[in-house]
């Protein structure tokens, strides 16, 4: 799929498909016509609604500005950025990181927000400094976070000094209180390869071998280096003689579809690989629709991705899929993937309901250059049951919560999460606990610049 991206953009060039805006129609000024024009050409041949794009772009408006306005009403998913290559090296699992994944949260009634660690990456700085899963920041370099500048202070590099606080609820009224514990942690953010790859296990239980992965984003790593250790970690798994698996999806926002093909190549039934059954199809605006249709026949691989027999085949008939509302895109579509030729049961809460995906395009290589990428929703997925449109998320089919103010250690049994899947293999029953959710009920949750862009399921050009 990355020569197909390559190869679809020299072909519309060289078709003309593009229309060329070479004048200023607003006769104000060209400052942004040439950026613009640029917007203009790929929105018009890869926006999956391409209708509402303008024939002709204006030169006096900021191309950030140009590319909001053009967007449809209903899309909140494609996005625009000015550094194509710190975007490219982020897509790739490269970026400048202490090695948390926070999630950033308020009270209803302060303005003050707090960040809660969801996880940390092994041999990261962060793991290094002593921060874990759970831990409470209040502050960044000695400043409080706020609304006004949490994304400003998330996006510091260089030695980072976290304030630390502390969780407690009130067993009797059900009050969270989040208190300064005077304590400061100093981390240095470096430019971090980041494996998606967080942990595995094998919990021994009831008789049963449960093997346990937490898979945090889907990307490929430089030379494919974190497919080939996924499929190195599941080949682990695979050779301890697991009875049933667990992929933690809880916190996953998306990511390349070519590393969700090559997963869901690990997990599908062998047969299903060994026939090259259809793992997803695509569904694009007309103008792409007809061109895949025309010039490479009905059964293209731009228009379908396959199954194909891979390095290792976990020969498993079900699996269990771990889930919230920040499992999207990519995520989705795995599961979404898979459901027709094994039994996926999810356990969590619904998914984001993102049934679309992106080409990352990038203007590095035009003449004269243009330093912008754009991620457009570019198509929508389908599974081999033609389902799609799942616009309140896949259902999950046990439901579980957890307090993220007070979380288990991922692969924990205990993780209520985890403890309900667990509970189904063994046969037992599972009720939600409700306590649980009382304390999230009170809180806002914030998106980050990270969360914005990775939820989304994407091509890149390489």
């Amino acid at each position: 799929m990355k020569r197909f991206l390559s190869l679809c953009l020299g072909l519309l060039l060289s078709v003309g498909f593009f229309v060329q805006c070479s004048d200023d129609p607003t006769g104000v000024g060209s400052q942004y016509l040439d950026v613009n024009s640029w917007i203009q050409n790929q929105m018009s041949t890869y926006y999956y609604w391409n209708f509402v794009v303008p024939r002709l772009a204006p030169g006096n408006l900021a191309p950030e500005q140009f590319f909001e306005d053009i967007l449809y009403g209903t899309d909140e998913f494609s996005y625009m950025t000015d550094d194509a290559e710190t975007l490219l090296n982020q897509l790739n699992g490269s970026q400048y990181s202490s090695g948390i994944s926070p999630a950033i949260l308020s009270f209803s009634d302060r303005d003050q927000l707090f960040m809660v660690v969801k996880y940390v990456y092994p041999d990261s700085p962060a793991q290094q400094a002593g921060l874990k899963r759970g831990d409470i920041i209040l502050s960044v370099n000695g400043q409080s976070l706020r609304s006004s500048n949490y994304q400003e202070l998330l996006q510091i590099n260089g030695n980072v000094s976290y304030g630390l606080g502390s969780y407690a609820l009130d067993q009797e009224t059900q009050k969270v209180s989040i208190t300064d514990l005077d304590s400061v942690v100093s981390v240095q953010k470096e430019v971090l390869q980041l494996d998606p790859i967080i942990t595995t296990k094998v919990i021994e239980t009831g008789g049963k071998r449960i093997g346990y992965l937490f898979y945090a984003q889907f990307i490929d790593g430089t030379a494919d280096s974190f497919i080939n250790g996924l499929n190195e970690r599941l080949a682990e798994l695979k050779a301890q003689h697991i009875d049933e698996l667990v992929i933690d999806l809880r916190y996953n926002p998306g990511g390349r579809i070519t590393a969700a093909t090559q997963f869901a190549n690990a997990l599908v039934p062998l047969e299903a690989a060994q026939s090259e059954e259809i793992f997803v199809e695509f569904e694009y605006n007309s103008l792409l629709e007809n061109f895949y249709q025309t010039s490479e026949g009905a059964d293209s691989e731009n228009l379908f991705l396959r199954f194909q027999e891979g390095p290792v085949n976990m020969g498993l008939d079900r699996i269990y899929v771990l889930t919230t509302n920040e499992t999207a895109s990519a995520s989705e579509l795995l599961i979404n993937g898979l459901k027709p030729y094994m039994e996926v049961i999810t356990v969590g809460s619904n998914t984001l309901g993102k049934y679309y995906g992106s080409f990352v395009i990038t203007g590095t290589f035009q003449s004269p250059p243009v330093y912008y990428a754009i991620l457009p929703v570019t198509l929508k997925y389908l599974n081999a049951n033609q389902e799609t449109d799942f616009i309140d998320g896949l259902e999950a089919q046990i439901v579980a919560s957890e307090n993220i103010l007070s979380p288990k250690p991922l692969g924990d049994p205990a993780d209520p999460l985890l403890e309900a899947a667990i509970s189904d293999i063994l046969g037992q029953s599972s009720a939600e606990k409700s306590l649980m959710n009382a304390p999230v009920s009170t809180l806002n949750w914030y998106s980050t610049w990270s969360n914005q862009l990775q939820s989304s399921a994407w091509f890149i050009q390489d």
